[in-house]
């Protein structure tokens, strides 16, 4: 019974696990695209994600814990331990999935990765464009009287009206 109610729990988080992996991947194409609507929404959904996935890791928790006791094995047993296990014994199915977990998961993180560079080279641009803008900004071009254009620092008060 145990063994069924895992491989249950294990199919919801594969499922959310893909879910995640594709939101994540869409994001990529946002950021490039710099769809800020479209990046909003998907860091919503990631947001939603990620909090099904969390409350869901107690299930699977649970049945690693009761199948590991079941077996004779360590209180604090992970899947892969319980899936080799089974796999001893015959069933390689759990050990199957287990894999496809991981590679799902070690996936999520490369995209992840990428996302998070993405994204901080994208405030990096901004950051130093804005400066770039400020300093224009800054610097106004002002009639003198010698009869030319002169350049002054124009104050703060100038760019807060201008901004």
């Amino acid at each position: 019974m145990e063994t069924k109610t895992l491989k249950e729990a294990i199919a919801v988080e594969s499922r959310l696990l893909t879910e995640l992996l594709q939101v994540l991947e869409r994001e990529t194409i946002e950021m490039g695209d710099v769809n800020i609507a479209a990046m909003n929404h998907s860091n919503q959904t990631k947001e939603e994600l990620i909090a099904r996935i969390s409350g869901h890791s107690p299930l699977i928790q649970r049945a690693i814990s009761e199948i590991a006791a079941h077996e004779g094995l360590s209180s604090n047993a992970t899947l892969r331990t319980i899936a080799e296990f089974s796999a001893k014994r015959g069933n390689r199915e759990l050990l199957a999935t287990q894999k496809q977990i991981q590679a799902t998961a070690e996936r999520i993180q490369q995209v992840a990765a990428l996302n998070r560079e993405i994204a901080e080279r994208f405030a990096f641009s901004i950051t130093s464009s804005l400066g770039l803008i400020t300093r224009l900004i800054n610097q106004s071009n002002v009639y003198g009287a010698s009869g030319g254009y002169q350049q002054r620092p124009a104050s703060a008060v100038m760019i807060n009206r201008e901004a």
